[in-house]
């Protein structure tokens, strides 16, 4: 598929996102919540994700807010269902998708089995699928020098603090001026460390919704999600205050501390080959 090229910039609606997402589901806001559709749990059934009907609604609901002419994009495929949740009766949306099959694919079939799912729910066509690690996906995007740009993006790639955090800086250039940033896991510490920092660093982008939940694999939004919202009118930074109270100490330790640890262990290795 030819990526696709976009010339007028518009505004992904993420408040019209916010407002409408808890009119989609019964029991909004506790550990009862499920989507009023059963759509979302049918595409479940045939197609095997670490995903849930709510996670694959929300999607869904976001793809609906974008202008007709910005693109979904998600890091972390797997097997296509949150990607198939997402552009489920959307057929004039098109998509960006990236995985590089670096986990959870011990047989080698992974991209064949995305591709064979997508073509059972018609999507082939609305889909630019590349095989490659996500930093690669972004420089090679910069490198074609379009005008596209992203309403929505879902982050499920490595969520280890460097992974999740340059996930977010490297799609900072090609967001529409107003969109919606999704992410995965957002139970793990690295993660929600790294998207406070992105916060911290970035008057464009504020935390809407924490969807956190009691365990890894929960039916309600799996292991976690947080919503941030961009929008190139916001001049202010986001409280200190708030920031503070979000920064994990613990967290922020063993990352200072595995740094010399790394060294000691570098410097023994080094010590030893000579």
């Amino acid at each position: 598929m030819t990526p696709p090229s976009f010339y007028t910039l518009c505004y992904m609606d993420y408040q019209r996102f916010l407002k409408e997402l808890p009119t989609l589901y019964r029991h909004w806001g506790t550990e009862q919540v499920q989507p009023k559709s059963d759509r979302f749990q049918a595409v479940l059934s045939q197609v095997r994700g670490m995903t849930t009907p709510n996670v694959m609604q929300l999607l869904n609901c976001a793809i609906a807010c974008m202008e007709a002419n910005e693109i979904y994009c998600e890091v972390g495929s797997f097997r296509g269902s949150t990607l198939i949740g997402a552009l489920l009766d959307h057929g004039d949306r098109l998509a960006y998708a990236v995985d590089n099959f670096s986990e959870f694919d011990p047989s080698g079939e992974g991209e064949a089995i995305l591709a064979a799912n997508l073509e059972s729910f018609d999507l082939a066509e609305q889909v630019c699928f590349c095989n490659q690690d996500f930093e690669a996906f972004f420089y090679d995007l910069g490198q074609l020098q379009g005008d596209d740009r992203i309403g929505v993006y879902l982050y499920d790639g490595a969520h280890d603090y460097r992974s999740q955090l340059m996930g977010l800086l490297l799609v900072r250039p090609f967001l529409a001026d107003q969109s919606l940033i999704i992410v995965d896991d957002s139970n793990w510490s690295a993660v929600q460390q790294a998207n406070w920092d992105f916060i911290a660093t970035h008057p464009q982008c504020r935390l809407e919704l924490d969807l956190a939940t009691p365990e890894n694999g929960h039916f309600t939004f799996w292991n976690g999600l947080q919503i941030l919202s961009w929008d190139t009118r916001r001049t202010a930074p986001c409280d200190w205050e708030e920031i503070q109270t979000h920064r994990d100490r613990d967290l922020l330790n063993a990352i200072y501390n595995l740094h010399f640890e790394f060294e000691q262990q570098r410097e023994k290795l080094i010590s030893h080959r000579s």
